[in-house]
């Protein structure tokens, strides 16, 4: 266990990303599609640019995904009642379908590994997760 621990992170982390890409290619939508999928489930209505902030992208690159998504029907877009200047994304009932399955496989793939663990550990660990993030917010981020 010579390896800095950052290092580990990011290997455990793509291990999940790997599989999240795999879960995505088992209910037929492109990786792309998956976080906006779960993030308009849990925020219906949110605009493009609040999905890019979620996704850590550019607005116009997930114009271009929105727009593939409305063409294979996963999403629809609404102006804003308040101000017509706004779009909002909403799920269809495709899309709702989808991002429910996408979220039932993370949550059983998430049962199992925690399963594997007792109780103490994954408390444990989660403990230490979030203070690793709280100090990279503090020391590391701008």
């Amino acid at each position: 266990m010579d390896e800095p621990l950052m290092l580990m992170i990011r290997d455990t982390y793509r291990l999940w990303s790997n599989y999240m890409k795999k879960i995505a290619a088992e209910v037929g939508i492109p990786d792309s599609y998956r976080m906006v999928l779960t993030f308009l489930l849990h925020h219906p209505g949110s605009s493009q640019k609040e999905v890019a902030e979620y996704r850590n992208i550019t607005t116009s690159s997930i114009s271009q995904t929105v727009k593939e998504m409305m063409l294979t029907g996963y999403l629809t877009k609404e102006a804003d009642g308040k101000d017509q200047r706004y779009v909002r994304l909403f799920l269809t009932e495709k899309g709702e379908a989808c991002a429910r399955e996408i979220r039932r496989k993370v949550r059983c793939a998430d049962r199992k590994i925690s399963g594997l663990f007792t109780e103490e550990r994954e408390q444990q660990m989660k403990r230490l997760l979030l203070e690793l993030s709280g100090i990279l917010e503090k020391e590391i981020e701008p």
